[in-house]
Parts: C-alpha cells; sequence; structure tokens
C-alpha cells in the first residue's frame, strides 16, 4: 500500500499503482487508434535536473505517454491528490518540455458526472461549489 491509501494492482501483468490508474490505463487502451495515438508507454522519465556533484538527478515520471509512431502526443499522470512536490515538479516539467503536452487526470464523478476530468478542471469546481455553499 503507497503512503496515500492507494493498493497496487495487476492487469494483463502490469502493475499499477493505484486502482485508478489502472482503469485509466484500460480507458486509454479503449481509445487506442480512435484518438490518433498507436502506443501507450508506462511509467515514463523525463529528466528535471541532471546529476552534478553528489546530487542525484531530478525526474519527473509520469503515468503514461502517449505516441503516434515516434511522434510524443501527450504525457498524463493520473492524479488523487497534488503534493507540492508534484506541483513543483510538474512546473519544472513544463518549463523544460514547453512542446511536450503535460496532462494531470482525476477521477471525478461526483463532482461533474464525467469519469474523468483534468486536475484543472477539478480545481475549478471544487471552488464553484465552495462558493456556492
Amino acid at each position: 500500500m503507497s503512503k496515500y491509501n492507494a493498493k497496487k494492482i495487476e492487469y494483463k501483468g502490469i502493475v499499477f499503482d493505484s486502482k485508478v490508474e489502472c482503469e485509466y490505463y484500460q480507458y486509454l487502451e479503449s481509445r487506442l487508434y480512435i484518438d490518433g495515438y498507436d502506443h501507450i508507454e508506462l511509467q515514463p522519465r523525463y529528466e528535471l535536473v541532471p546529476k552534478f556533484g553528489k546530487q542525484r538527478k531530478a525526474e519527473y515520471i509520469a503515468d503514461f505517454a502517449l505516441w503516434n509512431g515516434d511522434q510524443l502526443l501527450e504525457v498524463i499522470d493520473v492524479k488523487g491528490m497534488a503534493t507540492d512536490t508534484a506541483k513543483l515538479k510538474a512546473k519544472l516539467f513544463r518549463y523544460k518540455y514547453q512542446d511536450v503536452k503535460l496532462t494531470w487526470i482525476c477521477k471525478a464523478p461526483k463532482y461533474t458526472g464525467k469519469q474523468w476530468i483534468t486536475y484543472e478542471e477539478l480545481i475549478k469546481v471544487r471552488r464553484e461549489r465552495k462558493k456556492a455553499k
């Protein structure tokens, strides 16, 4: 079990960090070729800061990367909660890899009725609900 009480789950021989991450992979599988990608890369790594001296390198490890041939279309992270470290790494990723779309996805049907929404949409919906109270 992870630090966020997520249980690892196996699907087709692949171990996912959470049930929600596995469900999103299944969703991506169902959209393969339909949405313009032909390959789903699991746990892609992107260097944010190289190793120097005795300091280890800093990396952004996403959940998925969508490819069409040899063209990277999008990097996706499934988020249940965004830590300060995750937000900082996403900011560094977006700065260093400006030509790559990074999307944080959340499962939030109780907020919108939609199965999957972006993290930014979730924050917006939460703000609006809070204002309405």
